[in-house]
């Protein structure tokens, strides 16, 4: 058995590095001594990608033999168990790849397309091991390397996997989480990690229809994951798309039917939260379509949920829309709203509220014919829910975290301590009669142990409710109070063991277990989906440029509290940074005031031009110490609407007007 496992030419990827490195620094330098500004220059995103995309296509037209091929570990630098076999042949040829598993069931197997010249993707590897993989040609000829995968320390984690029955278990496909730390894992039958992503992002990963992968942008506008846009990749890592979106995105996008996408977004001025949805052109990037769903009601606090009050939430974000699903047949968004207890179902061709599914107590302003009546003796209505999703025969399935399980006026009632519990929820509706039965249930049986108050989810793997997916992601126990009974605002807190239970149900019993758990929040699911790694006429792309399409909006401006004073600006001390790219001008940095966090006033970026003077929101997390307050600040300004123009940048900071000693140019 022959190992050959091999780098990319240090030089190029050094000389890349050191460009790279170049335009940091350009764009970080200081005031000239004549004290004018120094111009922003724009960075291009794509420009390491780029690099390596033509190394690899340069290494591809040397022409290593299939007996010793050239092999490029992590080729993009954000997915670790992955790389790349380069080599080629005399006579256009295809071929099958197979990526050795611990045991032959949890073998990956894929195929790569005729060439001469081959780029072979390898998806699979083992976390920090040895990993055999074996490639075969068309006419026979076969070639078994051995890849040593450095890895990623996963130590935290502790993943345990139950086989009940595998008669039903679909080993060709991995279990793919996406955690609240930001980290995307591809997880095999045994429970191995067998493919690692790590954006600096968090919730929802999606496949879409052309075998790449789509989850939200690393950059975030807002909280921890109130992001910029969507980034659409492979496998490999490489991206081939991000879209920048007016109010960015959270929580939840839709592959439509013709590839459009919908998408889970806050209103462009960011006055209000999660509480929007927009569609996407998909070549454009541009907004073709939008929901604002203050429209739909009177009085906002109508049929407010007891989740506000345990998840700490600002009158800002009175919806907390989750999750949706189109209904395309019948032209229907179906909306769920965590902190209204209830989907709503909204008529795409004029935006209208056609129904409310959920408990009716607490709607003051909104028609009784609107809601449904329950029927059975079984019944009980959802509360703080996530990801609702509809069934082949239209049947409504949602997870119900079952957060308090009473209304926003009854909180002193909440369901709390060992009585709480969630459930994988299925209701079948009558939009005649407008009667609701409940159909289904899992979970409540599981109790206190399996209770997670926020996050998880679940999904049909064929279509029916006799093969469930299910994703209890965030249960918290407290060792010293034996409890279970913790939500979203301790999710940060010591001394808490975090437990995510993943679950196949077939018909309705309980076949396989994957449980993920942590002494911190890293172990707690968002949710969980199952993709294959492999997928016809879905190979890496060397040639394909990516592209950077839409934008943020134009940005809100603010009124400072304080004055703002060009005539007395301090220079701004060392340690913040500036950047330009097309979407976005970013500020980041941190000072420290003798000023209470309490006290501290807003800061603010300004931009400044002739006769103009506009100000922005910055965000300040200030953290008290004994040596007074420190204050991380972190801020961005879309171009939109400021074209044309050469802006100085101030801040306002702590009431002190500072120079920052750069300019910008949209």
């Amino acid at each position: 058995m022959k190992r050959h496992v091999f780098y990319l030419k240090n030089g190029y990827f050094l000389l890349t590095a050191f460009f790279l490195l170049a335009l940091v620094f350009a764009a970080r330098l200081p005031v000239s001594a004549s004290g004018e500004t120094e111009l922003l220059a724009e960075t291009d995103i794509f420009e390491s990608q780029n690099a390596i995309d033509e190394a690899l296509q340069q290494e591809a037209a040397v022409g290593y033999s299939f007996e010793e091929p050239l092999v490029v570990l992590n080729p993009y630098g954000n997915s670790p168990l992955t790389a790349v076999v380069i080599f080629s042949t005399d006579e256009e040829m295809g071929g099958t790849i197979t990526v050795k598993g611990n045991s032959e069931e949890n073998d990956i197997q894929g195929t790569f397309e005729a060439a001469t010249d081959h780029i072979v993707p390898v998806y699979g590897l083992y976390n920090g091991a040895v990993t055999e993989v074996e490639l075969t040609l068309e006419d026979g000829t076969a070639n078994t390397l051995e890849i040593t995968c450095e890895g990623v320390d996963l130590s935290d984690l502790t993943i345990e996997a139950e086989m009940l029955d595998s008669s039903s278990y679909d080993y060709s496909c991995l279990t793919f989480i996406s955690t609240n730390e930001g980290l995307i894992l591809g997880i095999d039958a045994a429970g191995d990690v067998r493919w690692y992503f790590e954006p600096g992002t968090m919730s929802i990963l999606r496949e879409l229809e052309n075998g790449h992968l789509m989850c939200p942008s690393s950059y975030t506008i807002r909280g921890g994951y109130h992001k910029s846009g969507l980034i659409e990749f492979d496998f490999s890592g490489k991206i081939y798309a991000e879209y920048a979106i007016p109010g960015g995105m959270h929580h939840e996008f839709q592959e439509l039917s013709d590839g459009n996408l919908l998408v889970a977004t806050s209103s462009p001025d960011l006055e209000s939260f999660e509480d929007y949805v927009v569609e996407i052109d998909r070549e454009t990037g541009d907004v073709v379509w939008e929901l604002d769903l203050k429209d739909l009601f009177e009085d906002l606090t109508d049929g407010a949920s007891a989740t506000m009050i345990s998840d700490g939430s600002s009158d800002t974000d009175w919806f907390h829309n989750n999750s949706f699903v189109y209904d395309e047949e019948n032209g229907l968004l179906l909306l769920s709203g965590r902190h209204k207890d209830a989907i709503i179902a909204v008529d795409t061709l004029d935006s209208s509220l056609v129904w409310i599914l959920g408990d009716p107590e607490g709607w003051e302003t909104v028609d009784e014919s609107c809601f449904f009546t329950p029927e059975g003796d079984d019944f009980e209505w959802f509360y703080g829910q996530h990801q609702v999703t509809m069934l082949d025969n239209g049947d409504i399935m949602l997870f119900d975290n079952g957060s308090g399980k009473v209304k926003y006026d009854d909180n002193d009632n909440r369901v709390t301590g060992d009585d709480v519990y969630s459930r994988a929820v299925i209701y079948h509706i009558d939009t005649e009669s407008m009667t609701v039965e409940q159909v289904y249930e899992y979970g409540k049986e599981r109790g206190a142990e399996w209770y997670s108050d926020w996050i998880s989810g679940v999904f049909s793997l064929d279509g029916t409710k006799d093969l469930l997916w299910v994703t209890a992601g965030s249960n918290l126990y407290n060792p010293e109070e034996d409890s279970h009974d913790y939500g979203p605002s301790y999710m940060f807190t010591s001394g808490l063991i975090s437990t995510t239970h993943i679950d196949q149900l077939t018909n309705g019993e309980l076949t396989y277990e994957l449980t993920i758990s942590a002494d911190s929040y890293i172990s707690e699911t968002y949710r969980s989906a199952r993709i294959s790694l492999y997928r016809e006429n879905a190979n890496l792309d060397v040639t394909l440029a990516p592209v950077l399409l839409g934008n943020l909006g134009e940005t809100a401006t603010a009124e400072p509290e304080t004055e703002i004073s060009f005539e007395s600006a301090q220079t701004l001390p060392d340690g913040w940074s500036f950047s330009l790219d097309a979407v976005k001008l970013t500020v980041n940095g941190t000072f420290t005031t003798e000023t209470s966090s309490d006290d501290l006033p807003d800061g603010h970026l300004i931009l400044k031009s002739e006769g103009e003077t506009l100000a922005y929101s910055l965000t300040q997390t200030a953290t008290e110490n004994d040596d007074g307050t420190s204050v991380a600040v972190k801020g961005w300004v879309s171009p939109v609407g400021l074209e044309d123009a050469v802006w100085e940048i101030y801040l306002l900071l702590d009431g002190v007007t500072y120079q920052s000693g750069y300019s910008v140019e949209f």
